[in-house]
């Protein structure tokens, strides 16, 4: 092959390249993050952060897909840190309290696999990922409660 030719194949195969990149740049994926922090740092999926202080349950997040109810509802102490944490995925509770995982009203340990979602350690976290949507909860256990979670979703 002469010079020209391979110059012509590389350019052609950097052109295809840059068209496939260009490709996945349209189909790009959207992430939505809810969180809760510190003693009462609430942050909605779009929108500023508010600060909370009460020691009632409420719903951090909650919506239905296809028929299937998701929620995460929490619940600080005293102390501002998260003393409970009820996530529902298709009808499935997953109750987070006194640094323990309670899936239907049973302990259980990590990693835990169930039909519905996955339960285990991400690094200094901790993570419950729906198998059925692209939903996720991931928060953190401190001395006392927790002290930060939030819920992403992506679309």
């Amino acid at each position: 092959m002469t010079t020209q030719r391979w110059i012509l194949a590389f350019c052609l195969s950097l052109a295809s390249v840059s068209g496939t990149v260009e490709l996945f740049k349209a189909k790009e994926i959207q992430t939505y993050t809810c969180r809760t922090f510190g003693s009462g740092i609430v942050q909605p999926f779009k929108g500023k952060s508010y600060y909370v202080r009460s020691d009632c349950p409420f719903k951090l997040t909650s919506f239905n897909v296809n028929r299937g109810e998701y929620s995460v509802t929490i619940r600080r102490g005293h102390n501002g840190l998260l003393v409970q944490v009820e996530i529902i995925i298709n009808k499935v509770t997953t109750l987070l309290r006194n640094g323990h995982i309670l899936v239907q009203n049973k302990s259980v340990s990590l990693p835990y696999d169930h039909t519905y979602q996955h339960i285990f350690k991400y690094g200094i976290y901790n993570r419950l990922k729906s198998s059925l949507l692209p939903f996720s909860v991931t928060w953190h256990n401190v001395h006392g409660g927790i002290n930060s979670l939030w819920a992403t979703g992506t679309s």
